[in-house]
């Protein structure tokens, strides 16, 4: 009895992947840069050039994206909960209705992104440059937006409770 339960724990513990991510899925997106709906939770993907990529609905929830190169990518409906995007590049991706809580983007670049209805609740948008951004509707509550660029951004029903804007003042308005 001793001998099954120490070989049936030492089988779960190599068939799951602690890293929360599928490395087929990892592999697929670097041979084809496309993997719509896959799992890359935690994957670490720093420092690579994904421009023009197709990750619609991907479940990036803590994926190391750091300094990553994702112009012109799709993410759209994508989940990247906690997301560490410090200096990503992300000019021109569509973000909508994608989710991005509690996320780091400090100085990252999303120029003339699309993020209608974006989930960005407690992000860290500090530095980040979002110029001419459309953040219609967008969700903002408790985000850092100290020091971003807001120049041409498009705001419109964009919700704001407890979030520090680019000048350092908070701002309570959806509250």
């Amino acid at each position: 009895m001793k001998k099954r339960f120490l070989f049936l724990l030492s089988f779960l513990l190599f068939a799951v992947n602690s890293y929360g991510f599928k490395q087929e899925d990892l592999d697929k997106l670097k041979a084809i840069n496309q993997c719509i709906d896959c799992k890359l939770t935690e994957a670490p993907l720093f420092g690579l050039v994904l421009n023009g990529a197709n990750l619609q609905a991907a479940k990036l929830d803590f994926a190391n994206l750091e300094n990553v190169s994702l112009r012109d990518a799709n993410l759209g409906f994508a989940s990247m909960r906690g997301a560490y995007l410090i200096g990503a590049d992300l000019v021109g991706t569509n973000l909508i209705d994608g989710d991005l809580s509690g996320a780091n983007l400090q100085n990252a670049n999303l120029t003339g992104s699309v993020m209608l209805g974006i989930d960005l609740r407690g992000a860290d948008l500090t530095g980040t440059n979002l110029q001419e951004v459309n953040l219609r509707n967008a969700r903002l509550e408790r985000a850092v937006l100290r020091g971003a660029k807001l120049d041409f951004a498009d705001l419109i029903g964009a919700k704001f409770c407890n979030t520090i804007m680019p000048n350092g003042d908070t701002a309570i308005k959806d509250c």
